[in-house]
């Protein structure tokens, strides 16, 4: 068969990027050849240099034995780091971003790829699966409780959608947490630091009898606002967060397994965090930006809030806050039955979501409260057979379903003021009044989804040094929902006819009576081959093509469905075609494992925005024509000596639409309707980013070698991350473009070797960088930001027995 000039293309720079990355891993063999510093298992559980036993394939192997880009974390290293949401994870792993202004609009993303930073919709499915305990998320805004006693992190990078499946075409993170002993246990730790941010996590785990075991772990998390709400004096984007999980483990013999978990957790928060930065008073091309921010308010006699970051100030009159709950249960069951070994994973979760935002970020009373709300509700049961023990060809085989609801509610309220703050100052101040002021648009949208899945993967040994990893996943979805709008207001009852007829026109751009249903299926195969050389002891060298998809969804928002400006809200499944070629390492009998991987991926159809600037700016999703992210990772863990453990990794990602013609225009822009975004980057990829640190330890000695009758150490370690500049807005608008920003954090204290005790003194964010979660302007002219957390700072005692 001839070999396409594309596929040459790629094999061609992917070959070229594991060349150019080959003599930093022979120049790690040097190094480690060069002398004799210990052995790996005296080296503490610091989670640096550990192998992390992972379960990408569905069955528990060592990570450097899987010829797959992984970064995983063990207990030490997640706790050691207070690395507790995914947030924070993203600093330990440069290709995972995890954007996130408020936990209902959290964006994730691994290579570049996974949620776009400018879709939000209930509609929509994310291409990153997160998995807890082997149950999928399916929502993002699940994953931003407090994680803690946990066993292991990984992170998955490039499709998995064989064995995970369900909307893994970029990748999966996959969390696992502690299971009950049969020896009792019990621990945790209390934090306090600077913002009166206290935390408490705390566990006890043992046999109820000889087969059952239980553990229960609460954690509790309160931190106050960074920024100062000036209407009010509240201070905003504070935390407050309670979450509590209970497991029972069910043992009756060595060949079956039950364990139950179930989960609760409630947060909420006061989130005026919306920082003023300035605003556009001209268009690129010089044209005056009319009835702008700063006109709007000299209008209404409004003094804006000073335009610095750095006072971390804002002045909103409409209690912006909101409220979030989940809870669920798992019953997971393993029987081995010799040959193999059958599991079954049964779970429910459910999510709810309720905010209440300032419509206008001022302290006018204009957008009253602008929401969408979210009770959401799944229900999935996976069943799996896979080979046991060593054999020729190891299998996984098994099948999927998932039910999921998402009931929303979407309003917006206008205020008293609603027509002098959104309505051109030419609009006659009667018509204005009695079509906006008070106005109210509710809308009820509810997409279901069913979708049924059946899988296989197998290894085959084809020489004791040689394996072939093929699989195949075929998945039939169906989602069907409906969009439900009403508006009420005021009566135009004492208008004259063409006032009425100017108030329809008005209301008409801010939301009608509007109704339709929609329904997509289809059926869609994934699969990945791998072929794996284990070159020599201390190296897998490994290529990999991958077939992902990222299923089609409905987009149920306020868009026409009928007559001459109709749009679809069916929106087309992405296809996901991937290349990887990487090297794992591993040298010094262990201490020292250096990592490699160069990617090639396309998507077709990708799910995008387009803004109709003929209704209003009024956004809806569709499928832009095509998108390429290509790059290379490396990743080094070392434990040179005892004492001493230090990690570094990075990435480099080149993501860009290839043909994008049709995407809407910046807001700078003005008289064009369609921009072509053509050969530009993604929004929310940074094309560099990088992540190093590491921990030094030294034994105390006599007399202060022994305290509290423990033999003790103490340490000092720091975390460094790096992201370069990216853009935040679909569009690309240059008042979208994010700086780069670095980030240092601290640690430093003492602890007992046997872990009773860890007094850990650390700070996050020490060099007190200003950097911005998100950043764009509005239709206002505005520009305003979501600014990261400042330096913080604290104690933490830890303790176990």
């Amino acid at each position: 068969m001839p070999i396409s000039r594309a596929l040459r293309r790629r094999a061609l720079w992917l070959a070229g990027a594991v060349m150019l990355a080959a003599p930093a891993t022979a120049q790690l063999t040097l190094v480690a050849n060069e002398e004799d510093r210990g052995t790996a298992a005296s080296v503490p559980d610091s989670g640096a240099s550990e192998d992390v036993l992972v379960t990408a394939r569905r069955r528990t192997e060592k990570s450097q034995d899987v010829p797959i880009a992984i970064n995983a974390f063990g207990a030490a290293q997640i706790e050691s780091t207070r690395t507790f949401n995914l947030r924070d994870l993203q600093q330990l792993t440069p290709s995972l971003v995890v954007t996130n202004t408020n936990p209902r609009n959290t964006s994730i993303n691994i290579r570049g790829l996974g949620n776009n930073v400018a879709v939000y919709n209930d509609g929509l499915e994310p291409a990153v699966g997160v998995y807890l305990d082997g149950v999928y998320l399916a929502r993002p805004g699940q994953t931003v409780f407090d994680l803690a006693d946990l066993e292991r992190i990984e992170v998955l990078r490039g499709p998995q959608g064989t064995l995970f499946g369900k909307n893994t075409s970029a990748g999966a993170v996959v969390v696992t947490t502690r299971q009950p002993t049969f020896d009792w246990e019990a621990g945790g730790d209390a934090s306090l630091g600077n913002y009166d941010f206290r935390q408490l996590h705390a566990y006890v785990s043992g046999p109820l009898t000889e087969q059952l075991a239980a553990r229960l772990f609460v954690s509790k998390t309160d931190r106050d606002g960074f920024t100062r709400n000036r209407f009010d004096g509240r201070y905003g984007q504070d935390f407050h967060d309670l979450n509590l999980r209970g497991q029972l483990l069910y043992k009756p013999s060595d060949r079956l397994t039950l364990r139950i978990i179930g989960d609760w957790g409630r947060q909420d928060s006061f989130t005026a965090g919306s920082i003023l930065l300035g605003a556009i008073r001209n268009y690129d091309n010089g044209a005056l930006f009319p009835n702008n921010y700063y006109d709007r308010s000299a209008r209404l006699g409004y003094t804006p809030v000073a335009a610095n970051p750095a006072l971390r100030t804002t002045d909103t009159d409409a209690d912006p806050r909101y409220r979030m709950n989940q809870h669920g249960v798992n019953v997971t069951t393993d029987w081995d039955i010799g040959p193999a070994t059958l599991t079954s994973v049964t779970a429910y979760r459910a999510w709810n979501w309720y905010p209440h935002n300032d419509g206008d970020g001022t302290s006018i009373d204009a957008g009253a409260d602008f929401h969408q709300s979210n009770e959401q509700r799944q229900v999935s049961q996976e069943l799996r057979i896979a080979s046991n023990g060593a054999r020729r060809v190891d299998y996984v085989a098994g099948l999927y379903y998932l039910y999921q609801s998402i009931e929303a509610e979407a309003v917006n309220r206008y205020g008293s003021r609603a027509a002098d703050w959104f309505l051109p100052p030419t609009t006659n101040a009667a018509v204005g009044a009695a079509a906006l002021n008070d106005y109210n648009v509710v809308s009820h949208s509810r997409p279901v989804t069913d979708s049924y899945a059946a899988f296989a993967q197998t290894i085959w040994h084809i020489t004791g040094a040689v394996d072939l990893t093929t699989g195949l996943r075929y998945t039939y979805e169906t989602k069907s929902g409906y969009f439900d709008q009403d508006a009420t207001g005021a009566s135009l009852a004492g208008l004259t006819a063409a006032q009425q007829v100017a108030a329809q026109a008005i209301r008409a751009r801010y939301g009608v009576r509007n109704f339709y249903t929609a329904r997509t299926e289809a059926g869609r195969l994934s699969g990945q081959a791998t072929l794996s050389w284990r070159v020599a002891a201390p190296v897998l060298a490994y290529a990999t093509y991958a077939r992902g998809n990222k299923f089609g969804g409905l987009n149920l928002a306020n868009i026409t469905t009928t007559g001459q400006f109709a749009a679809n809200p069916v929106i087309r499944p992405e296809t996901i075609d991937s290349y990887e070629v990487g090297a794992k390492t591993s040298w010094a009998d262990g201490r020292i494992t250096a990592n490699v991987a160069a990617f090639w991926t396309d998507v077709k159809d990708y799910q995008t925005t387009i803004v109709d600037v003929e209704r209003n700016g009024v956004s809806f999703f569709t499928n832009a024509a095509k998108v390429r992210t290509r790059g290379i990772e490396a990743d080094l863990r070392a434990a040179p000596t005892r004492w001493l453990t230090v990690y570094g990794s990075g990435t480099y990602d080149d993501a860009r639409y290839i043909s994008y013609a049709n995407a809407p225009c910046p807001i700078e822009i003005t008289g064009r309707t369609l921009c072509d975004l053509s050969g530009q980057r993604l929004p929310g990829v940074s094309r560099w980013a990088a992540s190093a640190g590491g921990e030094v330890r030294a034994p105390l000695r006599a007399p202060l070698g022994v305290n509290f009758g423990h033999e003790a150490e103490v340490y000092a370690g720091s975390d460094y991350s790096y992201r370069s500049a990216t853009n935040s807005t679909a569009s690309l608008s240059r008042y979208s473009d994010i700086p780069a920003y670095a980030l240092v954090n601290l640690r430093f204290g003492i602890r007992a070797d046997d872990g009773r005790y860890d007094i850990q003194f650390w700070g996050r964010n020490v060099a007190n960088s200003a950097y911005y979660l998100s950043l764009a302007a509005n239709n206002t002219g505005a520009v305003t930001a979501t600014l990261g957390e400042p330096r913080t700072y604290g104690l933490t005692l830890r303790t176990k027995w």
